[in-house]
């Protein structure tokens, strides 16, 4: 197997024996086609090349796709019949006349009347209005109805959860497995697809009005809104929520239990909600608007942010750190001030080992290490820098763009043998040397010292120009220079 490149365009491992995308497969499709339709966005290069385990995995999923397609016309036949036949001319209807739900069987309608219509609810609501004299004859024959069901099915006293089930499973309005018998019990063999019939009973909150489905969501609503109930509670720590599933999810922090996982970046996500937000990145609709500056955001999440945090007076802001009384608009941010105020940097730089207080310190510092610039000024085409900072920076001070503004630093580093102040850490102690008088930094061409880089690397250019020159093309120059 012949490839283009040494590493694997799915895995991105350095493997042997990798196989190009144009190779074909027993029925002659490329692995390239196969990639092009499970994922079309990408861009899949005909040089490149695929390991043995993701052809495997990439297989699998193709003819998956291939399933998918090829069952679409089974699938378009199938819900054909079904419609046909519900669209058939149905035969006699038993309708109860209370809810107006209807039977096939007449044995069904007693059996509904006593299970859903003998409860105090149901009397309170519909025991005391006027009826006809049509009405009260139907009643009259319902309570015969039960009154004979009870004879033939003396032992039907089961929990009410158990006979809410059957009874929706068994009385549906598809039945068409039940024997015209009464006697005569349904074969489970002959049983066909059933078609959920939605409840007419809703659940009103008392507070506003407003109706849900289902109970859980009633109950979410009236703890969240109104009584701000938190009835479960954490036993590894203090938190409390209102409902059972919003405790699942703080379990799995305390576990580090992160079970969805994004396709794309393989970030993980404690619930399913976080990770459909997530993917609302990837896709880069920016769909939700700032009504205030026009500005467009992926997520609610991030709009919520930028509101508090650019259109909110800084006096509001509801996080305060108790040792400084200093502001801030989102929690992350007070968590990160904390560490400066404890010292507590943990995150490292993977080459150098220098620790930071956030992972976006340790991005800018990486660039340090590198001789990339990879921000470049449009106006100017010579001006090169290595952060968009510097380079906003710039385009306000020579070419007056942007809306950069000089932060306000504040001088809190104090030399301790004379009066004078810093804005940084590194700077005081570049200053200390001028009262200890140590030269830490020597030339890498002679035996001469200085106090600070910047005259060390001005004496280079000066005295050394050529070495100088030669060091910056070729790092490992300095090397050989010494050895000789």
């Amino acid at each position: 197997m012949e490839s283009s490149h040494i590493f694997c365009c799915i895995c991105i491992e350095d493997k042997p024996g990798l196989a190009s995308l144009k190779e074909c497969d027993e029925n002659g499709i490329n692995h390239r086609e196969k990639l092009i339709m499970c994922a079309p966005n990408q861009n899949w290069d005909k040089k490149l090349s695929i390991c043995k385990l993701c052809i495997d995995q990439l297989n699998t999923v193709y003819k998956f796709i291939e399933l998918c397609k090829v069952s679409e016309i089974l699938r378009d036949e199938k819900l054909k019949q079904y419609d046909d036949e519900l669209s058939k001319p149905p035969g006699e209807i038993f309708t109860c006349d209370p809810c107006q739900k209807t039977f096939k069987k007449k044995r069904f309608l007693k059996t509904h009347i006593t299970k859903a219509h003998t409860d105090e609810k149901f009397k309170k609501k519909f025991g005391k209005r006027k009826t006809d004299e049509k009405e009260n004859t139907q009643e009259a024959e319902n309570s015969n109805f039960t009154e004979t069901y009870k004879e033939e099915y003396p032992n039907n006293d089961q929990s009410e959860e158990t006979n809410s089930n059957e009874n929706d499973n068994y009385f549906s309005d598809n039945d068409d497995w039940a024997s015209s018998s009464e006697e005569e019990k349904p074969k489970p063999e002959k049983t066909k697809k059933k078609i959920k019939i939605e409840r007419p009973e809703s659940f009103t909150c008392e507070y506003c009005g407003k109706q849900f489905r289902r109970h859980q969501h009633w109950s979410a609503h009236i703890r969240s809104k109104h009584t701000f109930e938190k009835p479960y509670k954490c036993q590894l720590c203090e938190a409390s929520f209102a409902t059972s599933h919003s405790l699942l999810v703080h379990k799995r922090n305390h576990n580090n239990e992160k079970p969805y996982v994004c396709s794309s970046c393989g970030k993980g996500f404690v619930c399913s909600g976080d990770l459909f937000h997530h993917n609302k990145i990837h896709l880069n609709k920016k769909e939700y608007e700032c009504n205030i500056c026009s500005k467009r955001f992926n997520t609610t999440s991030i709009l919520r942010t930028h509101k508090i945090v650019k259109h909110t007076e800084p006096q509001y802001w509801k996080y305060i750190c108790k040792l400084c009384d200093r502001r801030f608009p989102i929690n992350s941010s007070l968590s990160l001030h904390m560490k400066r105020h404890t010292g507590i940097k943990d995150h490292p730089c993977h080459i150098c080992g220098k620790k930071f207080f956030n992972k976006s310190e340790v991005s800018k510092h990486i660039l340090s290490h590198s001789n990339q610039k990879r921000f470049k000024c449009t106006l100017c085409e010579e001006k090169e820098y290595k952060n968009k900072e510097s380079l906003n920076k710039h385009l306000k001070l020579i070419h007056d763009m942007g809306t950069w503004k000089a932060p306000k630093l504040e001088k809190k580093y104090l030399c301790s043998y004379c009066p004078k102040k810093f804005d940084f850490n590194n700077k005081l102690q570049r200053h200390l040397l001028t009262h200890t008088g140590e030269k830490p930094y020597k030339c890498d061409f002679c035996v001469k010292k200085f106090s600070d880089t910047y005259y060390r690397k001005s004496h280079m250019k000066k005295e050394h120009a050529n070495l100088y020159e030669q060091e910056q093309e070729d790092p490992k120059y300095i090397l050989e220079y010494k050895q000789v």
